[in-house]
């Protein structure tokens, strides 16, 4: 059996996936280098030998402190599970390598290891190896041996120029390590000495690694030239670091983080070095410049797993303000309610959809038709005018557990709540519905419900089934009918006072927040595991139940801090797990 010849990338990048530790690591390099998925601004020191110019750069964390802070929230089955997945990465990734991450790669390797893509390398700064071949030379059919240039390599077959900058805590472990890998490649490594730093050059072809010692880093790529930038830019020149966004993530022990400074032109670029990549569109073109810089991160903090996003948009895109949504609506539901989605101002949200259609030609053709058939129905309602044109204000749409008449089948009934500074148009609006319902042979009943006049639709000869209203003078709702005396007065127990919801969305809470998302995950599963026959239920895992037991719940936010920048946070809120007996 022909002995292997491991290239240090493998190795190297095995050492990121492992100790990264998880699923989500392990998944991104288990893919094309070209379909990243990760996180944002690098805080590493690491990213000071990264070059400027680099499209995209990866941070992967390697202390072990987040995932020691994840420990505490895994109970034992999906501790176990989660293990045998690091373990797995571990096999799977430096299987083809013969090394062993305990013993080879964790006692050197420091605090973090930084990933980065490059632009691809210039055709003139590929040299062509030479190839012996024998060639006609004469008419008389005399032929010699000649060295003759092999073509460069074609796109489907050309290594990305990629970089990999290792943090060092054990210099002499480090050169250890990488004259074993010397040794495994085979062959005679070449040293070259380039402004005073060595590189040592290893492997042949798709094998082919550089790698150089630079100050308290390994730095290592497949193209030599790559390698040399890094020294450059270790030596003075600009780096990645002098082009990352003021803005910072703050993400408490993360463990991965992700940067795209120039979003447009590294997704095209990116895009470009994969062959099997649909080319992008004229209109996702459109969309991505509007994107300057990318930033994303995931760590582990005392309320669970956090995942942090900073988008840097140009402020033209679009001539709609947002504004800001105060969450008063909140405490207008009731603590029964397990999931919801609020937000601000749905008739500006109308508006920038409507710009964004309008550059998309196919986009625009749906939306003219919509306007169209909503005129042309028996309601003949106004899109623009009759719908969102009254919509300024604060909604929310919830989820809540019930049991009680026609949702007793479902075990959950949705609500709507809208306020607006224009009453008498969306009163307008329903009266419309109203006559419909009227004339296609429906009931419409009005009642009080703890002191709020509530107007009931019903079907032909069957009990209501909707019900509206009006909370306050500028703040409406609309809801199954079972569910009116939960929502019509104002809830003796609100949503904005559970101790779930508090847990969840409290870290969350920002002064320029447009909306948010939340998640009961206890009361979520309640609902769906009624649903569900036993046999089904029986069919779960025991991990799986574990897994969800331990989520006490989802939240997420997104705030607008000025008109060139998107900031989005996901908690994905966890229960310490109990105490061992």
């Amino acid at each position: 059996m022909s002995e292997r010849k491991p290239n240090l990338l493998i190795p190297a990048i095995g050492a990121a996936v492992v100790a990264a530790g998880g699923a989500g690591a392990y998944f991104y390099f288990n893919k094309p280098v070209t379909n990243p998925g990760g996180t944002p601004t690098p805080v590493s020191g690491a990213v000071n030998l990264v070059p400027k110019q680099a499209l995209m750069a990866i941070t992967i964390s390697t202390d072990g402190v987040a995932l020691a802070q994840l420990d505490q929230f895994l109970p034992p089955e999906v501790k176990k599970q989660f293990d045998a997945t690091l373990n797995q990465a571990k096999q799977s990734t430096l299987a083809s390598s013969d090394f062993d991450f305990e013993k080879d790669i964790k006692p050197w390797a420091g605090n973090s290891v930084v990933i980065a893509i490059l632009p691809k390398a210039k055709p003139s700064a590929l040299l062509p190896s030479t190839t012996p071949r024998y060639v006609p030379v004469s008419d008389t059919g005399t032929i010699q041996l000649v060295q003759t240039p092999t073509p460069p390599a074609t796109a489907s077959t050309e290594i990305p120029n990629m970089l990999i900058v290792a943090e060092i805590k054990d210099k002499a472990g480090a050169t250890q390590f990488t004259e074993k890998v010397k040794t495994k490649a085979g062959g005679k490594p070449s040293q070259s000495d380039y402004k005073g730093i060595q590189i040592s050059k290893f492997g042949e072809g798709s094998k082919e690694t550089s790698s150089a010692f630079v100050g308290d880093y390994l730095v290592v790529s497949p193209q030599v030239q790559t390698v040399q930038k890094a020294i450059d830019t270790f030596k003075g020149e600009a780096s990645l670091s002098s082009a990352l966004s003021a803005d910072n993530l703050e993400l408490k022990n993360p463990l991965i983080q992700l940067y795209i400074p120039d979003f447009a032109n590294s997704v095209q670029q990116m895009a470009a070095m994969n062959p099997q990549t649909p080319p992008l569109t004229p209109e996702s073109l459109e969309q991505i410049k509007q994107i300057t810089a990318f930033n994303m991160g995931a760590g582990v903090d005392s309320e669970g797993i956090r995942v942090k996003m900073i988008a840097k948009i140009d402020p033209n895109f679009t001539k709609v303000e947002y504004k800001t949504s105060p969450g008063k609506v909140i405490s207008q539901l009731p603590s029964q309610t397990f999931a919801l989605v609020t937000g601000i101002d749905l008739n500006s949200s109308w508006k920038r959809f409507l710009e964004a259609a309008a550059r998309v030609p196919d986009a625009k053709k749906a939306v003219d038709q919509w306007r169209e058939q909503s005129k042309a129905s028996p309601l003949a309602i106004d899109l623009d005018k009759d719908v969102f044109g009254w919509m300024d204000g604060e909604f929310a749409l919830g989820a809540i557990a019930s049991s009680e008449g026609i949702l007793a089948q479902f075990g959950v009934g949705p609500v709507l709540i809208l306020q607006t500074s224009n009453r008498s148009a969306a009163e307008s609006l329903l009266k419309k519905f109203d006559d419909f319902v009227k004339t296609n042979g429906g009931s419409v009943t009005t009642k009080d419900v703890g002191g709020v006049s509530v107007t009931e639709w019903g079907g032909p000869g069957a009990p209501p089934f909707v019900s509206h209203g009006w909370h306050q003078k500028d703040s409406f709702f609309i809801t199954a009918a079972p569910l009116v005396s939960t929502i019509a007065p104002k809830p003796a127990s609100p949503l904005d006072a559970d101790a779930v919801f508090k847990t969840v969305t409290a870290s969350l809470l920002s002064p320029s927040s447009i909306g948010y998302f939340y998640l009961d995950m206890e009361k979520s599963w309640a609902v769906i595991s009624k649903s569900m026959p036993e046999s089904s239920k029986a069919e779960i895992p025991p991990v799986v139940m574990e897994a969800i037991g331990a989520v006490r719940g989802i939240g997420v936010t997104v705030s607008v801090p000025d008109k060139s920048t998107s900031k989005a946070e996901l908690l994905l809120s966890l229960k310490p797990k109990p105490a061992a007996k």
